[in-house]
């Protein structure tokens, strides 16, 4: 048989509570009833439930939450002499209906910093715009009289100067709504207002709602001057700045992009507006250079226009041009070419004059000549003030053959203008260089390798190269020769190609336990006029090959092992140890 009991679990407000009764009977004759036990099974038993196994009565052991939940199912079996016969159950459902114990709240997350319930209007809403809609929850049964039903009330709202309230709410939905004309985000652009829901039963809670104004466009941008006045030099470059206007613009974000355009004063376009659209400031900037020479151009009257979206400002600017010194000497003509000259030319050669005029006048258009410094590096030439360029230190075509000095003539105004020209100087070869080697060889010749051996220079030839810095004409054919002049030189021969190459060969196997390098002496001749001779020392180095045994030897040793050190003659691990033994050999320390 299913039980099925409605009970409010608020009633229960003693430790152990009697919720109801099951009975059974015997329908044996002559059969005890008292001697029915009766045990409960299923969700509860033993811990929320008991029952009396005598009488079966069933208590709660503590109160009940139908918000916790909200059914408990379980069998109740009987079972007679004394329990130990024969048995029979009930099926027990216990329904647990609701009370009005818990109160609305306006559900949050702890990680919302800003808060929950935001919501946006735009300036000068008319009354009764929709803002927003607060949701409060309660977690009692909606179905259960009107404990969930909620009604919604601002107890903290905003007023203004004529002390009327700004916003409403729907009791029922919980939408806010603007109640007059008046919201101005340049006078607030956030209020707070608080809002509480509470339930059918007079329980309560309270949520804030975060009311952002959001902008319209209802202001003009204002010039910080309603004049400009400003001077610029006639020598200023084109897009310098001349002057810096801004605006204010109380509006905000797109509302407040203002943008700067000069409308009148300036026919011939000698300006240009550059927009600062963060900081609301318009650059005014030379667009094409102006003349102080010509009269028109000596005073500008602007006409400055500042304007959002849907509105506007004038203002005004008087731009004032000062004369400067804006002419350079100029060269006539602006490149010379020399006469080629031999790099042992003497000091003091005349290598070409130069000539600049200036047409401006007093210290503007007086100049000196100079010779800049990074056209002459080693600082070989000079110039005199009369424009006599000539050889200042003495030349060298191996460091540079083709000179491309740059004179200046720099004039006395404030700041100072330069013009420039080009003399061109080609240095011609003396044959001043003797031969040297091509690369920084570093030959191997393996010991114990029978003769004879050629000898590689590196990993990439075979031959000796030389190679001479002087032109062709003072350079090859060289001839090269081993200078038998130390006793290494002996052991090796030199085969001359008569190309500028030459290959070295070993006339003896080598022992490098008894000689670790050879140095042979290599002459050099070019075929210049006259020849020039160099010598160099090409080092032979004797490879190692594995050839000597380690030596007998013994020696009494103390380790001494501290924590967190290693030694540098031993690597040890608690007591075993390895030490290093010696060879001839090269790296014989094994």
């Amino acid at each position: 048989k299913i039980f099925t009991c409605h009970l409010k679990h608020q009633l229960c407000t003693f430790i152990v509570c009697l919720y109801f009764g099951v009975s059974a009977t015997d329908p044996d004759q002559e059969a005890d009833q008292t001697a029915l036990r009766y045990s409960l099974h299923g969700q509860g038993a033993g811990g929320e439930f008991t029952i009396d196994e005598h009488t079966g009565r069933i208590y709660a052991q503590r109160r009940l939450d139908r918000e916790e939940r909200p059914a408990w199912r379980f069998l109740v079996l009987a079972t007679d002499e004394g329990g130990m016969g024969l048995t029979g159950f009930a099926d027990v459902l216990l329904e647990v209906r609701d009370i009005n114990d818990n109160s609305p709240f306006f559900p949050c997350s702890a990680l919302e910093v800003d808060g929950c319930f935001i919501g946006q209007v735009p300036e000068n809403s008319p009354a009764d715009t929709s803002i927003m809609e607060m949701h409060a929850m309660d977690l009692d049964d909606p179905n259960e009289g009107r404990n969930a039903m909620l009604t919604y009330s601002i107890i903290k709202n905003i007023r203004n100067e004529i002390n009327l309230n700004l916003f409403s709410i729907n009791a029922t939905t919980g939408t806010i709504y603007t109640v007059l004309r008046s919201l101005d985000r340049e006078a607030e652009d956030k209020y707070l207002v608080v809002v509480e829901a509470r339930d059918g039963g007079g329980l309560s809670g309270t949520g804030t709602a975060t009311i952002m104004v959001s902008d319209v466009n209802d202001h003009p941008p204002i010039f910080t001057q309603r004049a400009y006045t400003t001077q610029m030099n006639e020598d200023m470059e084109v897009n310098s700045e001349v002057l810096v206007v801004s605006a204010t613009d109380g509006d905000e974000g797109e509302n407040a992009v203002v943008t700067f355009s000069i409308v009148g004063g300036d026919e011939e376009r000698k300006f240009f507006v550059e927009m600062d659209k963060v900081n609301r400031r318009g650059v005014i900037k030379l667009k094409k250079k102006v003349d102080f020479e010509k009269l028109h151009e000596r005073t500008f009257n602007l006409t400055l226009k500042a304007e959002d979206a849907d509105f506007f400002s004038l203002a005004y600017c008087l731009v004032q041009v000062e004369d400067s010194n804006d002419h350079a000497p100029v060269f006539f003509p602006q490149f010379y070419e020399s006469a080629a000259m031999s790099e042992d030319v003497p000091v003091g050669t005349i290598v070409a004059q130069v000539t600049a005029s200036d047409l401006d006048s007093g210290l503007n258009g007086r100049f000196s000549y100079s010779i800049l410094k990074e056209s002459d590096p080693y600082g070989q030439f000079l110039v005199d003030q009369s424009g006599w360029v000539v050889v200042a230190h003495s030349l060298d075509r191996e460091k540079i053959s083709q000179h491309r000095i740059m004179v200046l003539a720099t004039d006395a105004g404030i700041p100072p203008l330069t013009g420039t020209a080009i003399v061109m100087v080609t240095v011609l070869d003396i044959n001043d260089n003797g031969p040297e080697f091509e690369a920084a060889y570093k030959p191997v010749v393996w010991e114990n390798t029978a003769a004879p051996q050629a000898v590689r220079m590196n990993e990439t030839s075979m031959l000796l190269h030389a190679v001479d810095r002087d032109t062709s004409a003072n350079g090859g054919p060289f001839s090269i020769r081993l200078l038998l002049l130390t006793s290494d030189a002996t052991n090796f021969n030199l085969t001359d190609f008569r190309n500028g190459s030459a290959a070295i060969t070993a006339l003896r196997s080598f022992d490098r336990e008894r000689q670790k390098e050879y140095r042979l002496p290599i002459l050099m001749i070019d075929s210049g006029s006259p020849p020039v001779s160099s010598t160099s020392t090409l080092t032979v180095v004797i490879g190692d090959r594995n050839d000597h045994p380690h030596l007998p030897g013994h020696a009494h040793i103390v380790v001494y092992s501290f924590e967190g050190m290693s030694c540098c003659f031993c690597q040890c691990s608690e007591v075993v140890c390895a030490f290093r033994a010696c060879s001839w050999d090269q790296k014989g320390l094994m």
